[in-house]
């Protein structure tokens, strides 16, 4: 490894050292309070006596990453801090996974700016500081991802393994893989003349098996897990009785219609439409300059295309909301697919121009450091967790929850929404059992709203209109309210 590239791994290892050690006593956030936190108590407290969780909280996925998260604690106690440095061994070894495909798909002079366009997504920095299973299963799906490039069936087989049982994502992730090995192989199965002057399929048995063994460990695996769930609850997937019931409920035209654009939009947002606009610009420039697509953006499209088809060929039918962290290897990709259109760029012959491709390339990481300043008003939904613009949340959450014990207002009078819903321990790991009330805006005397939260255009304009603002807490693009209801409502 040349010395650049090992000053480069060290200098962004240090920066999310950095970061986690920033966000060490940042609470659990977004869907990572059920999925991590409550997960992980769960299993902390009662083991493997119950290998399936309650009804209650059971949203269908596998148990690993709880699993995982509750044996750090035996081993370091159950606290906030200790959940975030357990995060940490994944978010390196995400960042060798992504150095390993740089070093692959781009020419020397153009990893460290290929490395910084990747690891500077916007998407990808919120969550490596938050405690989010999505972070294993971006590090899973690359190692694996990895190993079929490398045509190491061992790796993949270790990537996939536990991709499998991390989330339900990581199912159709495994999905993915797949297609992508069948992409990456078909070069080589695809007609070829034979002797006899006729075409034929180069695919055998043989090559077949090759190409899906290192994927059967996985498929096992998932099997039993789905088999053991359903022999002990009825059901998998989804349960027609649980609170996300709703977010499985069949669209119709319309709605997949708003489902495709609402796709569109996470793979553009958060500064990536920058480098949309840098990559469309960059291969514009290469196909007057005579430049056609070779091997190396073939393999990068079967690499790219495999997990956007596969998550949004299931996610557009269900009202289930879309989040920007379901794309992350495919967001993390295509970082490095406009990083080998811009390093073939700066290849053409064309003295006047060498500067250009350096340029686009800065264009696009401002675009992307800008990623985390996208915060829309307040009746459009934001990806909180997919940009740093939420951290200054944790700390305004606990001044106004101090302000409100000061006071000496209760925390049952107060209601609140998603994500600040769930028992203050589920977030802290403080022990504090206390809870805001739900959003009942006909019985709440007081009301806790802040932008990251989930309130509906008609609650907020209620709130706005006929309810006395008592106090705000207000840092950076995030805040915090409480309402108090007025005599006359």
């Amino acid at each position: 490894m040349p010395r650049s590239h090992r000053f480069l791994l060290l200098a962004l290892a240090l920066g999310s050292v950095l970061l986690t050690a920033l966000a060490r006593h940042h609470g659990f956030f977004w869907d990572a309070v059920l999925q991590a936190s409550r997960y992980a108590q769960w299993y902390y407290q009662h083991g493997l006596q119950r290998p399936v969780l309650p009804a209650e909280f059971d949203a269908g996925h596998p148990p690993l990453f709880g699993l995982a998260l509750a044996g750090v604690w035996r081993l370091f106690g159950p606290s906030v801090a200790v959940s975030h440095w357990a995060m940490l061994p994944l978010v390196l070894g995400t960042l060798w996974q992504l150095y390993r495909l740089v070093r692959r798909f781009l020419p020397a002079a153009w990893v460290l700016p290929g490395l910084l366009l990747v690891w500077l997504d916007a998407t990808w920095l919120a969550q490596s500081t938050l405690v989010s299973p999505d972070v294993a299963v971006t590090f899973c799906y690359l190692l694996a991802l990895n190993g079929l490039l490398a045509r190491r069936p061992g790796q993949t087989a270790a990537g996939t393994a536990p991709l499998v049982l991390l989330s339900t994502r990581g199912l159709l992730l495994w999905a993915a893989l797949g297609l992508t090995a069948l992409l990456l192989r078909w070069p080589e199965w695809w007609p070829r003349r034979a002797a006899e002057g006729k075409r034929r399929f180069d695919l055998t048995v043989r090559t077949l098996l090759a190409l899906i063994w290192p994927l059967l460990p996985a498929l096992l695996l998932a099997a039993g897990w789905l088999g053991l769930h359903y022999c002990l609850t009825g059901w998998v997937g989804y349960n027609p009785d649980s609170p996300w019931a709703g977010n499985y409920q069949r669209l119709g035209p319309a709605g997949v219609l708003r489902n495709v654009v609402i796709i569109g939009w996470r793979l553009v947002d958060n500064g990536r439409l920058t480098l949309w606009l840098v990559g469309a610009v960059a291969a514009g420039l290469l196909w007057r300059g005579g430049w056609r697509p070779g091997p190396r953006t073939g393999q990068l499209l079967a690499l790219w295309l495999p997990p956007v088809l596969i998550m949004s060929g299931l996610m557009v039918w269900y009202a289930n909301p879309i989040g920007h962290r379901y794309y992350l290897p495919a967001l993390l990709l295509l970082a490095l697919l406009v990083a080998h259109l811009l390093a073939e760029l700066a290849a053409l012959p064309r003295p006047s121009a060498r500067g250009l491709p350096r340029i686009l390339a800065a264009l696009a990481l401002l675009g992307l450091l800008s990623g985390h300043c996208w915060v829309y008003p307040d009746r459009i939904a934001n990806g909180w967790d997919a940009s740093l613009a939420h951290w200054p949340y944790f700390r305004l959450r606990q001044q106004s929850i101090a302000w409100l014990d000061a006071q000496g207002i209760p925390l049952g009078t107060v209601g609140s929404s998603f994500p600040n819903a769930y028992p203050l321990h589920d977030v802290d790991l403080t022990g504090d059992a206390r809870r805001f009330a739900p959003v009942d805006l006909r019985r709440n005397r007081y009301v806790l709203q802040s932008n990251v939260m989930n309130f509906g255009d008609a609650a907020l304009d209620s709130l706005q209109q006929y309810w006395h603002l008592r106090h705000e807490e207000r840092a950076g693009q995030v805040y915090f309210r409480l309402y108090e209801v007025r005599g006359d409502r």
